[in-house]
């Protein structure tokens, strides 16, 4: 059985350098996350997590 290797398409435009900075932004997000839950702060980990909704268009869940 042969394998295709994996195309990767990428965009030119506007939009796909606004999803670019988006999966940027993202991924540091996520790095930040991963840090503030290793130091046990949920604070700033609850935060983040709202940020990261935002990055990704999620509505804002409501506290308590």
């Amino acid at each position: 059985m042969r394998h295709r290797a994996a195309v990767t398409r990428t965009g030119d435009g506007p939009r796909s350098a606004f999803s670019a900075r988006r999966r940027t932004e993202g991924a540091s997000l996520a790095n930040t996350l991963s840090r503030a839950v290793a130091l046990g702060d949920e604070e700033a980990a609850r935060v983040v997590h709202e940020a990261k909704g935002r990055l990704l268009g999620l509505p804002v869940a409501p506290e308590g």
